[in-house]
């Protein structure tokens, strides 16, 4: 029981611990996750000689129908007909993916011969990355199967109120070898400044990877910056944190006064049943001498004196012929007296009627604080109502009776 007490407090501490972690990584990770995505982002998508990239392949790849696509190529104007060697623009969707990033995945099917890197590189014309399609997949790199379902997730951006809030809408853009950052800012019409604002650290003449361009809708102009009203405000998030802390703090110290007084408490209970143990060390049930001996009762309480022997409730069965009326020398107000010989001893035995129980208590606690030369001075109260006395060593059971 001990043991198992101090298995309780430790686990207790450790989940603790555990919930204060947790409470610290939510508070700290809250500014570095997403809450909403944006209705629309562009992707810039390069085309290239291949006779794969026609319009109506590229619509199948993105999910979309030619008439979304039409409205923000205003350069298209024979959709039977793509100029290679350029951009076209293709709307979709950017999410808030999973709470962590902003992106969108589209559902590829595979073809014979697909690889990760082929799907990123060629399929997807670097919109993403061999690792990135790898990452939100199951199959192994070597056995994509043919005409399966994939998924490619391309990166977005829906601005940034720091920067600016005069752009709203966002390309995911590709580099190419030969670019730049002036070639880049000026076929976007904006500055090199708003560029460098919106990809801090990116070397645009890289020729790979990807950066947010601030993009025209289908009217050429650029849309601003929507504000959600719905958004966190940081103060509002800061003062979240500081109540969910301070509440956490507070639990803690609870919990950790709650734990400390039971320790006190069970510690106090641990000194006083090994006290009692220690006085009966070493002795056996004999006449006249202070004993105390711990056996399991069977019934749900059992009060024991100080200088008490406990015996269980199948010995005092056994000792008494399950309490037959051969065994029966007394009959009180509330219970009968049954002789007995245990462990060599003779011994009085009453057993309380069920509904007197208060009464029973009432007896035992009367018993225990009388000192008398003809009451016995061992006494044991069990939960199922029996009252053990010792016979005195002069006296003869008969006498006692």
């Amino acid at each position: 029981m001990f043991l198992f007490s101090i298995l309780k407090r430790k686990t207790a501490l450790n989940l603790l611990i555990v919930f204060h972690v947790l409470v610290f990584m939510s508070c700290c990770s809250v500014q570095g996750k997403c809450r909403s995505g944006c209705d629309l982002a562009l992707a810039s998508y390069y085309v290239s000689d291949d006779a794969s990239d026609d319009i109506d392949n590229i619509s199948t790849i993105f999910k979309l129908k030619i008439s979304e696509i039409l409205p923000y190529n205003p350069q298209i104007k024979n959709p039977d007909y793509i100029a290679t060697d350029d951009r076209i623009k293709l709307p979709f969707s950017c999410d808030c993916l999973n709470g962590d990033f902003l992106g969108h995945t589209f559902s590829y099917i595979t073809r014979f011969g697909d690889t990760y890197d082929k799907v990123a590189q060629m399929v997807y014309d670097n919109l993403t990355t061999e690792d990135w399609v790898r990452r939100f997949n199951i199959y192994d790199e070597f056995h994509i199967p043919d005409y399966s379902p994939i998924n490619v997730t391309v990166n977005c951006s829906c601005g940034d109120r720091r920067v600016s809030k005069d752009y709203g809408l966002f390309m995911t853009y590709p580099l190419r070898q030969g670019e730049n950052l002036s070639t880049v800012a000026a076929e976007a019409g904006v500055s090199t400044e708003i560029l460098i604002g919106y990809n801090p650290g990116v070397n645009f003449s890289a020729g790979s990877g990807l950066v947010f361009v601030p993009a025209k809708d289908q009217y050429g102009t650029f849309p601003p910056l929507k504000i959600r009203a719905a958004g966190i405000k940081r103060g509002v998030i800061a003062s979240i944190s500081v109540a969910v802390v301070t509440g956490a703090l507070l639990f803690s110290v609870c919990l950790y006064v709650k734990l400390y007084k039971r320790k006190k408490v069970e510690e106090a209970s641990h000194q006083e049943h090994y006290s009692h143990m220690d006085l009966g060390s070493g002795s056996t049930l004999k006449k006249k001498s202070e004993t105390t001996a711990l056996v399991t009762s069977p019934g749900p309480t059992s009060i024991t004196v100080d200088t008490s022997v406990e015996f269980s409730y199948d010995e005092l069965a056994k000792a008494t012929d399950d309490f037959s009326m051969a065994n029966k020398i007394g009959q009180g107000g509330f219970g009968s007296v049954y002789y007995a010989e245990i462990r060599g001893e003779k011994v009085a035995i009453k057993k309380m009627k069920n509904q007197a129980s208060k009464q029973f208590l009432a007896e035992l606690k009367v018993l225990t604080h009388v000192h008398h030369l003809n009451l016995p001075r061992n006494l044991h109260a069990s939960g199922r109502g029996i009252i053990q006395i010792e016979i005195m060593e002069t006296e003869g059971i008969e006498n006692e009776s």
